[in-house]
C-alpha cells in the first residue's frame, strides 16, 4: 500500500521509546510508593493509563507504517530482544518478589504498598530490559 509515511525503522523507534517511557513510569510509581510508604503515591490508574496510551500510540504507528513495514519491525532481532527481555525480567521479578515479601513480612513495608510496587516493578523489568537490549543490539 503506497502513501505510508512511517518506515519500519521509525516504527521500531516509536515502539522502543514508548515502551521505555512506560517502563520509566512504572518504575517511578513503584519507587514513589516505596519511598512514600503508600500504595497510591499518585492516582492508582496512572500506570495502566500510561501503558494503555502507549499501546494505542504503538498501534496507530503500526497502522501508519502499514502491514508490510510494521511486519519488518518484528523481525528476528525483535524476537531475540523480546525473548531476552522476557527471560531476564522473569528472574528479576522473582528476586524483587522475594525482597518485597521479606520486607513486608518484617514490617519494613506495608503489604499493600509492597504489592503495588511489585506489580509496577514487574512491568518495568520487562519494558526496560526490552529497551536496553533493543538499543544494544541495533
Amino acid at each position: 500500500m503506497e502513501g505510508h509515511t512511517v518506515t519500519s525503522e521509525t516504527f521500531s523507534t516509536i515502539r522502543t521509546v514508548l515502551l521505555g517511557l512506560t517502563g520509566l513510569a512504572c518504575l517511578g510509581y513503584a519507587l514513589a510508593a516505596l519511598v512514600m510508604g503508600r500504595p497510591d503515591p499518585v492516582g492508582w490508574y496512572w500506570p495502566a493509563s500510561i501503558g494503555s496510551m502507549a499501546g494505542l500510540l504503538i498501534a496507530l504507528a503500526a497502522l501508519a507504517a502499514g502491514r508490510a513495514k510494521a511486519g519488518q519491525a518484528t523481525d528476528d532481532l525483535y524476537h531475540e530482544v523480546n525473548g531476552r527481555a522476557q527471560r531476564q525480567a522473569y528472574w528479576l521479578s522473582m528476586l524483587v518478589f522475594a525482597v518485597l515479601a521479606v520486607s513486608a513480612a518484617q514490617g519494613w513495608v506495608a503489604h499493600r504498598t509492597a504489592m503495588a510496587a511489585l506489580g509496577c516493578l514487574m512491568g518495568a523489568a520487562y519494558l526496560l530490559l526490552f529497551v536496553w537490549h533493543d538499543l544494544r543490539l541495533r
